[in-house]
């Protein structure tokens, strides 16, 4: 069960470029992390230019203000070569299918442990299988 939050700058994209960035990261959970495809909560932060600061040369770029940062939470661990190639993936559909481009594409990965989760009710996280 991802919890994928994605911040970006306001006023930069349309609805459906929005939508696309958003489509483009659940498809790379889906597809690397073997998730259901209706499995889906995510949630996009609109910010100011001045609030979301990032450095636009660190480790990459250059970064525009074209800067996404894709922060997902999930509550199983993977091995290194499955979260590299989602990053891979989710980099290339965003480029693909938003035009957003890759050195503009900053990913955190959180995992936490299922007993850290609750869906609905106040209920803890159980699900009938872990995928």
């Amino acid at each position: 069960m991802p919890i994928v939050d994605i911040t970006l700058i306001e006023g930069r994209r349309s609805p459906e470029v929005i939508r696309a960035i958003a489509d483009g990261v659940h498809d790379a959970l889906v597809e690397h992390f073997g998730i259901p495809t209706d499995d889906r909560f995510q949630i996009v932060h609109r910010k100011q230019l001045d609030e979301l600061i990032y450095d636009r040369s660190f480790l990459g770029g250059p970064r525009s203000d074209g800067y996404v940062m894709v922060r997902i939470t999930v509550g199983k661990e993977r091995p290194e070569l499955i979260k590299h190639a989602l990053y891979r993936a989710i980099a290339d559909n965003l480029a693909r299918n938003a035009h957003v481009d890759p050195e503009d594409v900053f990913i955190a990965l959180n995992t936490v442990a299922l007993s850290d989760l609750s869906v609905a009710g106040g209920r803890p996280f159980r699900p009938p299988h872990i995928t």
